[in-house]
């Protein structure tokens, strides 16, 4: 058997169990017999070993340099390193909306055994259960990888030069992967509770699934930054290019459910706004997979144009219409009671939560834009960086005031402590502007550095405040101390807000202060710049099986040797940078090879980027994962019942 049957025969088996799991809810919800859910969740656990055949088939046949079928003989070439033929499952179409069948498959799988609700446990199960289906119908019917090739090559193109350059790229699209499936389950918990009218609950049965999801999502933005930064040779981390803006714009509409759901579980309120952001959400990682597939947009990430592009809108649309046509059919039921005290937790993570959206929009408006004008008069315009910073500063900075205030502000209403540690921020937040202006700083950077150090003061209360209270209840700090254990969950949101108001602070400063210079140099020629020596030493050629290389050893004082270099791929004819960054504490020396001397090796055209606090945004990106996990950790049912006691009170 070839690695080709063998997935199709995966594919098959999916369907056929996903479809066997679907009717079996089907007949759970109008028999209202919970013996049918049983046997859905045993077809959603053959579903995912089927499709988990089809993947260890395809990367059996990559791994093996079997040209037999079409995805590696498009795609694939025997010189990679193994760890690149790996990754190279997931660098095309078909490859990549298998991955996200296995992964759908097993969300599906452990979601359904998680779930127990009588009543709501088919029709969030069926929801799952379409969502998959959608991906393992498309992939084996419209863009199946096992399609065999009458001819096989002796050898294919490979991955995209790109995707070949930096080991991230085994990791980034999986991390991205298992946050945006991830956001399907809470949207298949709310269609339940809108279908069966549990307004409440579902909230609280969903909470894990929303964060292990955000939480990957997270670390992948993160990721592909720290991939643009090391790999594309440009300088920069973020450029507001398409595919980012696709990944960009899920999260925060996931954040701000984030936030609106804690309301929800708390006091019962913002219920339809709930049901809202989780659909917008999860539409949101449909929309991002349609302008990377569907060949509408151009970007060094994007997926070439395919038969997909079409499908994907379509399932995007009945997304939003079967989310919204059961949100307007509760609508009365779900309204909110009363009103929202401005003052109040509930009420700036509400004002919160209206920031995140109109940051979508704005995205969504700026990704869509240039489309839109060519569509209607064929006009090419676009719509690049300045745009977004223009209308992101001021919306950052109110997300940073919020962020800072909705922990600290009590549910309800304010209360005179919490009045005095506000005057305490005030102080900060104009003692570090000031500071800032005084150095010599931007207004906006000086701003950026007030607000990091009001959100200092808001957590350092937050911590120390419990704490000082469980002292003098329990008679002595280490007392104290102790009830930082079992408020693990709480302090681990400290940690993400930290991390995100030092992540704002490493932005600033990166965008705000960076020396992007060069220069061409003989070999043994120095070069004083930003305080630094810079000695080239020699310059050349090293041959890999799968690609040429030319690399300038070049010494930076105090630093040691780098070697930018220029790597040349058989299908491409444009060399590809790859960059030599060091890494310091204040300030990044980021070392491209831009040209060289083909003929008899003298000199050399570098150009260096100097860019404060960069490392400072990679280690934010540790401390919110960090954070999410700590969120995440499961407490012991003496800490649990200890924790809701300190919450109730």
């Amino acid at each position: 058997m070839n690695p080709g049957i063998l997935g199709n025969i995966g594919l098959v088996l999916a369907v056929f169990f996903s479809v066997a799991g679907l009717v079996a809810v089907v007949f759970s919800w109008f028999l209202r017999d919970a013996r049918y859910v049983r046997v859905a969740r045993r077809s959603a656990l053959l579903a995912f070993l089927g499709t988990f055949v089809a993947f260890g088939a395809l990367e059996w046949a990559l791994l093996t340099d079997d040209f037999s079928i079409l995805y590696t003989a498009r795609n694939h070439t025997s010189a990679s390193p193994t760890w690149v033929k790996f990754a190279t499952l997931w660098a095309a179409l078909e490859g990549s909306i298998l991955l996200w069948a296995l992964l759908q498959t097993l969300y599906t799988w452990l979601a359904g055994r998680k779930m127990r609700d009588y009543w709501t446990s088919p029709v969030a199960l069926g929801a799952l259960f379409v969502i998959q289906l959608f991906f393992l119908v498309n992939v084996l019917f419209v863009i199946n990888p096992f399609t065999p090739v009458p001819n096989p090559p002796a050898d294919g193109p490979g991955p995209n030069p790109l995707l070949q350059n930096h080991w991230m790229m085994a990791v980034h699209p999986i991390l991205m992967y298992l946050g945006f499936v991830g956001l399907s389950v809470p949207f298949a918990y709310a269609v339940a509770a809108m279908v069966t009218r549990r307004y409440q609950t579902w909230v609280s049965e969903t909470k894990w699934w929303l964060i292990f999801a955000w939480g990957f999502l997270t670390a992948a933005i993160f990721a592909g930054g720290w991939w643009s930064y090391e790999v594309l040779g440009w300088g920069g981390y973020w450029a507001w290019d398409p595919v980012e803006n696709a990944s960009f714009i899920p999260w925060l509409l996931a954040t701000a459910f984030v936030h609106t759901a804690m309301v929800q579980e708390r006091r019962g309120l913002f219920r339809s706004w709930n049901f809202a952001l989780v659909t917008l959400a999860f539409a949101g990682t449909v929309f991002g997979t349609f302008l990377t597939r569907s060949g509408v947009i151009e970007s060094v990430h994007a997926f070439a144009g395919g038969p997909v592009g079409p499908i994907f809108l379509g399932f995007l649309l009945v997304i939003l219409a079967v989310g919204f046509s059961l949100l307007g059919r509760v609508s009365s039921e779900v309204r909110d009671v009363g009103s929202v005290n401005v003052w109040s937790r509930e009420g700036l993570l509400l004002f919160g939560a209206l920031v995140f959206v109109v940051m979508a929009f704005v995205v969504i408006l700026g990704t869509l834009f240039p489309l839109l004008v060519e569509a209607f008069n064929g006009a090419k315009v676009s719509v690049g960086a300045p745009f977004f910073n223009q209308l992101f500063v001021p919306l950052g900075y109110a997300m940073l005031v919020l962020m800072a205030l909705g922990p600290l502000l009590p549910w309800r209403r304010a209360e005179g402590e919490t009045l005095r540690v506000l005057a305490w921020m005030a102080v900060s937040l104009v003692l570090g502007t000031a500071a800032g202006l005084a150095l010599g700083w931007t207004l906006w950077v000086s701003l950026t550095v007030g607000l990091f150090l009001f959100n200092l003061v808001a957590l350092g209360w937050l911590i120390a405040s419990p704490i000082a209270r469980k002292s003098r209840a329990l008679g002595g700090v280490r007392a104290g101390m102790g009830s930082l254990a079992w408020t693990r969950r709480r302090y681990g949101g400290y940690l993400v807000h930290f991390a995100v108001a030092l992540s704002a602070l490493a932005i600033a400063f990166s965008q705000s202060y960076r020396l992007d210079v060069q220069k061409t140099l003989q070999i043994g020629e120095s070069w004083q710049v930003a305080g630094r020596t810079i000695t080239v030493h020699a310059l050349r050629a090293v041959e890999d099986p799968h690609r040429y290389s030319v690399i300038a050893d070049v010494e930076i004082s105090g630093m040691g040797m780098r070697q930018p270099r220029l790597n040349y791929y058989p299908t491409s004819r444009t060399p590809f940078a790859s960059p030599s960054v060091a890494y310091t504490l204040g300030k990044d020396y980021y070392l491209v090879l831009q040209a060289f001397d083909q003929e008899n090796a003298q000199w050399v055209t570098l150009r260096l980027v100097v860019t404060p606090l960069v490392l400072w945004l990679w280690v934010s990106a540790v401390l919110m994962a960090l954070g999410t996990a700590m969120i995440l950790w499961p407490a012991r049912r003496a800490a649990r019942a200890a924790a809701a006691g300190e919450v109730g009170a």
